[in-house]
């Protein structure tokens, strides 16, 4: 009697073990893929006639972070659009391969995320929400307050030391995207241009299926020789690089 109830209790046990596995193997099944080429923003007009880029949107872009960028290095990217688009997205980057749950448990717009791009892949979960409000916080203080209950667990699962007194307002991105279809291979593209008062960054993208990016990623670099775009000699995530490029200009 004892053995039957301890191999049914055990039965239970690893059904449920599988169970749990097999959600998380789903969640990480469902974190599709971005590919990602820098192109040279110079020739931005040539790729609008060359992509046959139609649609094009303005927004403004807003990161906060230190003086130092001291959420950027430990993976987190607070960023707010107005415009065409009208959000606030608090983004993390894991540098240590820990994967995050959604911590909103589906009531929020949580997505997990690979980007693809010439320097390697990064893996991004990040929560957003829509932002009417035609007032732009300055300070880490009005951003925190702003922030949904998914965004603010989200940070507690990273373990983000933030200090919300030393956050301010970066830099403010013009960006302009143009949507592309029609090109082979491709269901659609993104090719979106920011500037800044110091420099500017072009970027060709596009959604794909969680286990299509490396193969994407070729076919967009091939799309680009074959249309004669030249790209850029760096190669990553535009939104480090940008970060980067405001807070230290000269530190390239």
């Amino acid at each position: 009697m004892w053995r039957r109830r301890h191999y049914g209790l055990l039965g239970v046990f690893c059904a449920c073990l599988v169970s749990l596995l097999c959600s998380v193997l789903a969640a990480q099944e469902r974190c599709d893929a971005e590919v990602k080429l820098l192109l040279s923003p110079e020739g931005t007009e040539a790729a609008v006639r060359a992509l046959n880029a139609r649609g094009e949107a303005l927004s403004r872009i807003y990161f906060f972070d230190t003086n130092q960028l001291d959420l950027l290095s430990q993976g987190v990217i607070l960023r707010l659009r107005q415009g065409a688009v009208n959000d606030l997205t608090v983004k993390v980057r894991p540098t240590n391969g820990r994967t995050f749950p959604d911590p909103s448990a589906g009531r929020e717009r949580y997505k997990c995320e690979v980007d693809l791009t010439g320097k390697g892949e990064v893996r991004s979960y990040s929560i957003q929400t829509a932002y009417s409000s035609q007032r732009l916080p300055t300070s880490g203080n009005d951003l925190v307050a702003l922030l949904s209950p998914g965004q603010k667990q989200l940070l507690e699962q990273a373990h983000a030391a933030i200090d919300w007194t030393q956050v301010s307002r970066i830099g403010d991105i013009h960006s302009t995207t143009w949507q592309i279809k029609g090109q082979p291979n491709f269901g659609k593209l993104v090719l979106e241009l920011w500037k800044w008062p110091t420099g500017n960054i072009l970027e060709l993208s596009s959604k794909v299926g969680a286990y299509a990016g490396p193969s994407a990623l070729a076919e967009l670099q091939r799309l680009a020789n074959n249309k004669s775009l030249s790209s850029d000699k760096q190669q990553g995530p535009k939104t480090a690089m940008v970060l980067e490029e405001i807070v230290r200009p000269n530190g390239r």
